[in-house]
Parts: C-alpha cells; sequence; structure tokens
C-alpha cells in the first residue's frame, strides 16, 4: 500500500485540504459522507449510484484503496466538505471524481480549490501525464469546473473508455495544460505523508 498523504493550500482567506484518510477516519466520516452520497443532487449525478449504508461508503474506500486508487476527504477551513478522488490509475492516466456534499456549500468554489489541489498531486506527485473525467451532459456544475481547470473535449478511445453511460462526455487534461494554466497552486500546494 502507498503512503497516505495530506495535501493543503493557503489562500488569503481560506484554509483547503485534501486528506487521505486511513480505516478509522472513513468510520469517523461515513455517516456524513452516506448522507451525501445518498442526497438526490449528489446522487443523481453519480453514475451507478443507489442508497448507499454506511457500510457501503466503508466498503467503497477500501475498494478504492485496495484497486490502487487514491481517495481524498476535502476540508475547508477544517470543515469535511466533500470528497475527491483518482482512480483506475494506469499508464500515466487517472479518472478524477469530486463531489461537494452540503448543497450550502456548492458554487462557493470550494471544489475549484479542491479540485486544482489533487491535480497538482496526480501531476506533481505522481508524475500522471493525463487526466480523464466523464461527466453526465447535465451536470453543469462539473462542466464549469472542467473548463476551469483547462480540460477539453476528448473523445478518443482512452477517454470514452471512461464514459459511465451514455450521457457521459469525456474531457481530458494533459499536465503541461494544467501546470501552465494554475500555476500559484502548482507552486503552492503541500504535500506531506
Amino acid at each position: 500500500m502507498p503512503p497516505s498523504f495530506e495535501l493543503t493550500w493557503e489562500t488569503e482567506d481560506r484554509s483547503f485540504a485534501a486528506i487521505e484518510p486511513d480505516a478509522a477516519l472513513v468510520a469517523r466520516s461515513a455517516e456524513q459522507l452516506r448522507d451525501w452520497y445518498n442526497a438526490h443532487d449528489n446522487a443523481s449525478m453519480m453514475e451507478g449510484s443507489g442508497v448507499m449504508s454506511c457500510d457501503d461508503v466503508i466498503e467503497f474506500w477500501r475498494e478504492l484503496r485496495a484497486s490502487g486508487g487514491r481517495g481524498f476527504l476535502g476540508f475547508v477551513d477544517g470543515r469535511l466538505v466533500g470528497d475527491a478522488d483518482l482512480r483506475s490509475i494506469h499508464d500515466g492516466a487517472a479518472e478524477f471524481a469530486l463531489m461537494i456534499g452540503p448543497a450550502a456549500e456548492k458554487g462557493r468554489g470550494f471544489g475549484r480549490a479542491l479540485a486544482s489541489i489533487i491535480h497538482v498531486f496526480a501531476f506533481r506527485e505522481l508524475a500522471l501525464s493525463r487526466v480523464f473525467v466523464p461527466p453526465r451532459r447535465d451536470n453543469h456544475r462539473v462542466h464549469a469546473l472542467n473548463a476551469f481547470l483547462g480540460y477539453e473535449r476528448d473523445e478518443s478511445a482512452a477517454a470514452r473508455a471512461f464514459a459511465d453511460g451514455p450521457d457521459s462526455e469525456t474531457y481530458s487534461l494533459a499536465a503541461e495544460t494544467f501546470r501552465a494554466k494554475h500555476r500559484a497552486a502548482w507552486r503552492e500546494v503541500e504535500v506531506r505523508p
């Protein structure tokens, strides 16, 4: 198992952290994550999601780690606000997913900051060359986030392999594109084991 990491980024007005949780932190967070995963607005955008129990949440995180994925709990000023992960990591590429859980926290820039942190980790620390996302066509928030990060539409076989279903569009982001567009994050995000 690779070591777990804590990624942090201090901006002028906020403190952001993405923590790769151990089993104990997942268990402590399972009830909150379950509620967010099952919330209609979140579940409707997560392909294949059904009603999850706390045990399902714990199993999801165990399977993510066992498969070589890198999952993170996202915190803003010390408060848990969501999660993000890099999955299907192979051949210098991965799939990215992000969820800001509480409806009241969406649209406040937290997703942009946490996504930037995870992409710094993917490209700078894991040395991935490309990251893919397969959002649903109607997930406008994710499309806006992807545009902010620098993703471009990608209909290649490699990108389409990540599609969750017929309502998914596929996009990819190259390391050099992200680094050029997000120089501050590239310099300022701290990574600690």
